[in-house]
């Protein structure tokens, strides 16, 4: 069974790897299928990944132009628009916000992240310890709110005693 991935992860991926260089769809689904570090953490079928470019272009993310350079097929080329660029800046610098995104949201902003200066990967970094940190505060007072359980419950059989 595949897992399922976040809608808005996939989004991210695509902005953060056009960021890095205009591109074609095609070339995008080679790179996503590809690379280790992304074809282990996320799944793409190509025609997902048509859909979501139509999406991100739709909301003005990315453009798209026709490369002349090839004769046939003619392909598009998909270019980060500016406020592509914002979004995808905000996202990466944004923590997780709950514990379910760590492994798709946080580790595709690692994986972006690798090419970033020390200063900027150790920001993050901080702002997700930092919330994880939150999470583990809550998770403590929710379980200290909460009387421990029994340890012998009277209903079961007891087990033991000579004979």
């Amino acid at each position: 069974m595949t897992r399922q991935q976040d809608p808005l992860t996939m989004d991210f991926l695509l902005l953060g790897i056009i960021d890095r260089q205009p591109t074609h769809a095609y070339d995008l689904y080679k790179q996503l299928t590809s690379t280790e570090e992304l074809k282990t953490l996320w799944t793409f079928r190509q025609s997902r990944l048509y859909a979501v470019l139509d999406k991100i272009e739709r909301n003005g993310l990315i453009s798209t132009s026709i490369d002349h350079e090839d004769a046939l097929p003619m392909r598009k080329i998909c270019t980060l628009t500016p406020k592509g660029k914002e979004i995808f800046e905000e996202w990466l610098h944004t923590p997780a916000a709950h514990m379910n995104e760590i492994r798709s949201d946080f580790l595709g902003k690692l994986y972006f992240l690798k090419d970033r200066p020390k200063e900027e990967r150790r920001q993050v970094l901080e702002m997700q310890k930092h919330r994880c940190e939150n999470w583990l505060g809550s998770i403590e007072k929710k379980l200290s709110e909460h009387p421990e359980p029994s340890v012998r419950n009277s209903s079961a059989p007891h087990c033991g005693g000579s004979i």
